[in-house]
């Protein structure tokens, strides 16, 4: 009887141990792919803030396979009326009401009138999303988001020359 009581302890907590060291696992896992996912968004964020992301546009995807990470696939979301950005948006949240009345802020100023009616902000809302299979195979999901100067955006050189001056525009273009 001891013997028994004995074996189905051992047994109790061996599977207690093996559950335990599974859920660790797979922690450590996504904390990595966290980690992963996170420096892949910052890079192409940089890329971006730099004038070196070519043909940007909005729902613009792609993968880091040339990086060595293809599961991680990425989504681009320029602007406040982007799908990608408005995805999961939290429209009464006092940050988006912020950024909105500094957008119609600026429409209204002389800035914005001097120029044509396509004139853009100073600044464009670039959202990246970036998502990859976790360990149970669904997916999980980085966000990181920006306020990017629009000239970089657009890749409007001549808007960066009159932003910056003469500096080394040519090697940028």
């Amino acid at each position: 009887m001891e013997v028994m009581a004995a074996v189905m302890l051992l047994a109790i907590t061996l599977t207690v141990i093996f559950s335990l060291r599974d859920q660790a696992v797979g922690r450590a896992a996504n904390a990595r792919s966290i980690a992963v996912a996170t420096r892949m968004a910052q890079g192409l964020m940089h890329r971006i803030e730099c004038g070196l992301a070519a043909e940007l546009f909005d729902g613009m995807e792609g993968d880091f396979a040339e990086e060595g990470f293809a599961p991680f696939q990425y989504r681009i979301g320029l602007g406040e009326g982007s799908l990608v950005a408005s995805e999961n948006a939290d429209t009464d949240s006092p940050e988006y009401a912020w950024r909105r009345s500094k957008e119609e802020a600026w429409r209204e100023s002389e800035d914005a009138a001097e120029e044509d009616t396509l004139a853009q902000p100073p600044r464009t809302r670039i959202v990246i999303v970036v998502q990859w299979p976790d360990f149970t195979n669904e997916t999980a999901e980085f966000r990181l988001e920006s306020l990017v100067e629009t000239w970089a955006v657009r890749q409007d050189f001549p808007l960066w020359e009159a932003t910056w001056g003469s500096a080394m525009v040519e090697e940028i273009e």
